[in-house]
C-alpha cells in the first residue's frame, strides 16, 4: 500500500510539473510529426482538438485508464519540439516502473497492451 502510494505520489508530481508545458496532439502525419500548429494553436489543449479531428482515437484515450486519470497526452508523445508517435519504454517508465520489471524486455508495451486501451492484447 506504502509502495502504491509513493507511486501514485510520483505520478501526480511529474503530471504537475508536465502540467506547465506546451501540449501537442496525439494524431501524427505518416512521417511520424505532427501537423504544424500556429503559436495560437499550441495552446489548445490536445484533448479539444482530437474530439473533434480524431473522435476514435479520442475515445479510445478517454475511455482508457489514463484517459480517466487524465495522463495527458504530451506526457507519454512528448512535446512539439520532441513528438514521437511511438512513446520509449522508458517514458513508460516514469508512473509503470514495477510493471517495466515485470514485462519483457524486448518489447514495446504496445507490443503487448493495446495502444491507448492498455487491455491485454488476445
Amino acid at each position: 500500500m506504502k509502495r502504491n502510494a509513493l507511486l501514485l505520489s510520483r505520478c501526480l508530481l511529474t503530471l504537475l510539473v508536465l502540467a506547465g508545458c506546451c501540449t501537442l496532439a496525439l494524431a501524427a502525419e505518416k512521417k511520424g510529426k505532427h501537423p504544424k500548429l500556429s503559436e495560437q494553436e499550441k495552446y489548445i489543449a490536445c484533448d479539444q482538438c482530437h474530439a473533434e479531428n480524431t473522435p476514435d482515437l479520442h475515445k479510445e484515450w478517454f475511455d482508457s485508464r489514463h484517459g480517466v486519470a487524465m495522463v495527458k497526452c504530451y506526457q507519454c508523445h512528448g512535446t512539439f519540439e520532441t513528438f514521437r508517435v511511438t512513446p520509449k519504454r522508458q517514458v513508460c517508465a516514469v508512473c509503470h516502473e514495477n510493471m517495466m520489471k515485470k514485462c519483457p524486455q524486448n518489447k514495446a508495451c504496445w507490443q503487448c497492451h493495446l495502444p491507448h486501451t492498455f487491455k491485454a492484447k488476445k
